[in-house]
């Protein structure tokens, strides 16, 4: 058992320098970004710190709603991206 955990910890090391690219990151910043728009309007909402008027509420919803599809597109194309080249690098190293 406690080899599985070694060899996962290799694995997510070799991962690590595949996220650690600057287009990478780009990425994953742009999603940390996205989500947290997401959440701050889902907290205004919660809160009712805009005033009580329905069509203002369901925009905050449908924005919120919108930036967090976004997040999930982006965390997306991040995972593709690194696995692709992980598996590329590993196929061009046999």
């Amino acid at each position: 058992m406690a080899n599985y955990f070694e060899k996962k910890k290799a694995h997510r090391r070799e991962l690590e320098k595949y996220y650690n690219e600057k287009p990478n990151l780009r990425l994953k910043y742009a999603a940390i970004a996205s989500i947290a728009i997401a959440i701050i309007l889902l907290l205004i909402n919660a809160f009712g710190l805009v005033g009580t008027s329905t069509t203002m509420l369901l925009l905050l919803r449908g924005c919120a709603g919108l930036f967090a599809i976004i997040f999930v597109v982006l965390v997306t194309i991040l995972v593709y991206r690194v696995n692709a080249a992980y598996l590329n690098d590993k196929q061009s190293s046999r």
